[in-house]
Parts: structure tokens; sequence; C-alpha cells
């Protein structure tokens, strides 16, 4: 017996030296021919089985999971700017009052260059022109044209082609899901966690399969949801605007994100099993199971910094305040939501938001001196760009009057180590692209005080006032609106009604 603890310690021995050998990644060759008694085997197998755990798990501790994926996946498609473009729709679906109708619509766009994405919630009562399946607001086309052409995909497609021409961008892939298959995958993940800006109360939440209410109220603060609480959260909307629900839509479809790609989802087969269950009778996508390999080797790479939520809104005085609510009477009584100024205005705002991402992480602060004798031009500028979603803090007029150029002054960026570089802010060319003028950092001595303050300082001259690439403001000449605007939003006959700028104004 004691031979035999002896034998063992011996062949113990032996497999140290070759775990040694195996983490040196050195080639292991036998000194000699391994005795193993009879008695012994169960006990060596185990070791060696305990050797090949350590080794794979040494091994794949050094392998990229992310790079296995794009390997298995397939090249996504993409725009001249290397952008992919996915539209998302939320449908009720069965058992649910007007199932077939879009109730969510969001463009998201994919920068692979940056690893930034833009999620662009439109509001379904958004009014469309439509040749094909008729005039509608824009949560009815999908429906309108399956009906039309006979099938979902097709009906899909072309809600698909008019989102393109509201958003002047094109759209690569498609997905829609139903809220039976929104609740179960919420619920397949396990549920996810939503920190909730501001409780809710709804005392008149749809009850399903019914005309009756039911009430829905949610606690400010972290919130655990299942998935029939976060699509209450997501479609409540009697008691906050349109604006806040598609905010938190956005906000559930990054919770989403966050839970799926986690490891405790990701290395969880019956979860992985639950999820496919969950999607496969309540999802309709143009996506190839190769892309969808893609899109998950990527998806890691997103945090929440690096996703920027927009909404194209009614609100003028906010960022992507570009609709309004004209009088029923000209739309049939619906309530309906049109482009203030026509969609030319929505086709700028989503390109500054898909094409130039990089400007909502730069977030200039910008001043805006109206520097000729055309009154309230800083102030009509300054509504402008606010919509635009620039943070405008000062307007005013400048200290000269006849002024022939209109120019840009900004500070110039710093490395890491504060030290001033070469390069200019990015914000500058998309602001170049719709109020031309030249830049510079050669910053006048009557201006350094205002750029204190400021990353940037729009100081505006005839040549911008007296050309055709003026901006008017449109909320200054709506048609079939009620007039209801305020002091500011109906213009002001001089800038120094403003009182924001120091008393340099004349």
């Amino acid at each position: 017996m004691e031979f035999q603890r002896r034998k063992i310690r011996k062949n113990l021995k032996r497999l140290n030296e070759i775990k040694n050998s195996f983490e040196k990644g050195e080639p292991f060759l036998p000194k000699k021919k391994l005795k193993i008694t009879i008695k012994t085997p169960i006990i060596i197998s185990l070791a060696i089985i305990l050797l090949l755990v350590i080794g794979t798990v040494k091994a794949l501790s050094h392998i990229n999971l992310n790079v296995i994926l794009k390997m298995a996946g397939e090249e996504l498609l993409h725009d001249n700017l290397n952008h992919t473009n996915i539209l998302v729709l939320g449908v009720g679906g069965e058992n649910h009052d007007g199932g077939d109708l879009t109730d969510t619509i969001i463009v998201a766009s994919i920068d692979n260059d940056n690893d930034l994405v833009t999620m662009l919630s439109i509001p379904r009562d958004l009014y469309v022109e439509d040749d094909i399946v008729g005039d509608s607001k824009i949560n009815e086309i999908a429906f309108n044209a399956t009906n039309h052409f006979g099938n979902s995909k097709d009906g899909i497609e072309h809600l698909k082609s008019k989102i393109e021409g509201i958003v002047g961008v094109p759209i690569h892939y498609w997905v829609k899901i139903d809220f039976a298959g929104f609740k179960d995958l919420v619920d397949a993940l396990g549920g996810i966690d939503v920190d909730v800006p501001e409780g809710i109360y709804d005392p008149y939440y749809p009850k399903d399969g019914t005309y009756e209410y039911e009430t829905f109220s949610i606690s400010k603060g972290p919130n655990h949801l299942d998935g029939e609480t976060a699509l209450k959260y997501a479609r409540s909307r009697k008691t906050t605007s349109d604006f806040d629900r598609a905010e938190r839509q956005q906000q559930i479809i990054f919770a989403i994100k966050q839970k799926a790609l986690s490891t405790k989802t990701i290395l969880d087969t019956e979860k992985i099993k639950n999820l496919l269950n969950a999607l496969k009778n309540n999802i309709e996508t143009n996506i190839k199971v190769n892309e969808i390999i893609t899109f998950g080797s990527i998806a890691s790479e997103f945090g929440e910094g690096s996703i920027l939520h927009r909404l194209i809104h009614d609100d003028p005085g906010q960022c992507g305040g570009l609709l309004y609510t004209p009088m029923r009477q000209y739309y049939y009584g619906m309530f309906v939501l049109i482009p203030a100024g026509g969609f030319d205005y929505i086709h700028l705002y989503a390109d500054l938001n898909f094409n130039h991402q990089l400007i909502s992480k730069e977030n200039p602060t910008i001043h805006i001196l109206n520097s000729t004798k055309t009154p309230g031009v800083a102030a009509e500028t300054k509504q402008v760009l606010r919509r635009f979603c620039f943070d405008i803090n000062r307007f005013g007029n400048g200290n000269n009057k006849d002024l022939k150029e209109t120019t840009y002054y900004y500070k110039p960026l710093v490395d890491e180590e504060g030290k001033p570089t070469d390069e200019k802010p990015v914000s500058l060319d998309f602001l170049q692209k719709i109020i031309p003028g030249k830049a510079t950092d050669i910053i006048p001595e009557e201006y350094k005080e205002y750029m204190q303050e400021a990353d940037i300082l729009l100081d505006i001259g005839q040549d911008y006032v007296n050309s055709d690439k003026y901006i008017e403001d449109p909320y200054y000449y709506l048609p079939m609106v009620t007039p209801t605007p305020t002091s500011e939003e109906a213009g002001e006959t001089t800038e120094e009604t403003t009182n924001e700028l120091p008393p340099t104004e004349s």
C-alpha cells in the first residue's frame, strides 16, 4: 500500500512537468514510459482532465469572442460614409386595438468607423403624402401597403422607402416586432434594468383586448421591469407627451441590448433558447442569419456614451422641434403633425445626427451676434440652431452694424496636455454648410470677453442676411394652424429686447 502511494506521487510529479511544459508553450517529450497501476487510473484520469480544463480556460482567456463572431458573420451593408442604417418598427399585434399599425418607428444609424449609434424616433402621427396607398399618418402606411401589395414584406419595404425620403438616408435593414414578442423577449432575458427619470401615473392605459382602461404607475429611480411593465413603460402616453414616450422607447432598447450582451445571458443556454422562442413567431426582418451574428459581434462596442438619442417632435423651443399641429378641420378631424417649413429641415436634421455624429460629442457652446442693420437676425438664427441641438446660450447685437462677411470665431482645440492644436471644432463644417462664413481663431479684442463663455462665436454679416441661404424661422409663417407663438417665437423687432448680452449692444 505504501508502494502504491509513492508510485502515484511519482506519476503526479511527471504530470506537473507536463503542465509546466504546456503553460510555457514547450513541446512535451516523454522521458520514459509512464507505468500506471490498475488501481490508480481514475485518479490519473482526473488529473489529466484537470490539466485539459486549465489549458482550455487559459487558451480561451486570450481569445476575443467578438473576433470569432466577426469571422462567422457577414459584412454588413453600408452607405458611402460606412454607416449601416436600420429601421425598427413596433406593432400591437393580435388582441390590440390598431394592432397592425406601427406604434413605434425608430431609425438607427451605426457609424462603423467611430463606433457611434444615433437612434432617431419618428412620431406615428406624422402626416405623409403617398400616391400609391393614399395620404395618411405614417403609422398607417405599412398596413395600407400590405393590403395593397398582398404581403407584409412588401408593405414594410414601402414604408421603408417613405422613411428614406423623410430622413434623407438609405435604410439597409428593417426589423418589426409585435407587443407579444417584446414582452416575451424581456421576460426571456429575466427582465431589464431602467433608471426612470420621472415617475408616471397613467389611469388611462388601454387594457388589452377591451375598450377599458387600467392604471399604470412607476416610481422615479432604478426599476427592474418584466415584459409587461416594460411594455407599459414604453407605451404610456396619456399623462406624458409623445416626446417623453419616444425617449422611453429608446431607453428600453438600450436596456435590452445591455442585458442581452451580458455574460450571464450569453453563457446561459436556457436563456438563449428562450430568446429564440420569444422572437421566432413575433418578429419579421430582412436581416440574414450571418448578418445577425455580425451585429452581435459589434453591439458590445457601443456603450451608453456612444449612443445618441434624438427625436422629431412639435416643441419649437427644443432640439428636434421641427413639427407643428395644424387645425384638425383641414385633416378630416384627425390629430396630425406636419413639418414646419417642409421636409427640407428634417433632411438637414437627419443629416446632422446621422452623418455628423461627432458634433454631439463635441457639443460646443455658441454665441450669436447680429452685425447688420436687419433687426431680429440673431434671435431668429438662435431659434433655428437650437432646433438643430446646438447649445446657444447668448445672442444679441454686434459692435459692427455693417459687417460684410459672416465670420465664425473659435477656440482652438487642445491636446491631452491642454496645449492648443491646429485642429478646428468639427461643428464648424456643419455650421458653415447651413450658414456660410469664414472661420478664424484670431479673436478681436472686443469679442474676447464673449469667448470666455463660448467655444464658437457666430458674427452674422450682410452676405448671409441678403442671400438665398438665409434661414427664416418657419414657425413665423405656419399655414393652417392656430397662431399662439410666444413673444420670442413671434420674432423681436430689435435685438436689444433680449438682454442676454452685456451692455456692449447698441
